[in-house]
């Protein structure tokens, strides 16, 4: 909650706002929103279009994510996914995606945290940084 104190003349407005967040499931597309923590349950397809998660995301086994223009202030767990793709997209946490079972795909994307993949994971990327460590060896 936010607490802000605004001054018009001889007389002060107190207000209070706060940004509205919701932990959420992701079984299909959210657009243009703000959402806590998140879960993609097993088989589901999630697609984040300019979303901010001020949360983490777990991607459940045989899921896939897919953020375009979208950030995640914690880490992404998707050891167990189908796939994740990042377009122009920022994870400030940790990736855990040592057993994506098809495709890990990074165009113009961050990963601020550590990133943790095995040869089991096919890493695609382009224009896109991993600030922390790579733990494992993707192919």
């Amino acid at each position: 909650m936010k607490k802000q104190f605004l001054k018009f003349g001889a007389f002060a407005v107190f207000t209070l706002s706060s940004t509205m967040t919701f932990a959420a499931n992701c079984t299909n597309t959210i657009s243009n929103n703000a959402v806590g923590n998140l879960t993609v349950p097993s088989g589901a397809t999630c697609t984040l279009n300019s979303t901010a998660v001020s949360g983490s995301i777990s991607v459940q086994k045989g899921a896939s994510l897919v953020l375009n223009n979208s950030s995640v202030s914690g880490s992404v767990q998707a050891s167990t996914a189908k796939s994740l793709k990042l377009t122009n997209s920022m994870i400030e946490g940790d990736v855990q995606a040592g057993q994506v079972s098809s495709l890990i795909s990074l165009d113009k994307a961050m990963i601020s945290g550590n990133f943790y993949c095995s040869s089991l994971t096919r890493l695609q990327s382009s224009n896109s940084m991993i600030e922390g460590k790579t733990i494992g060896k993707c192919r």
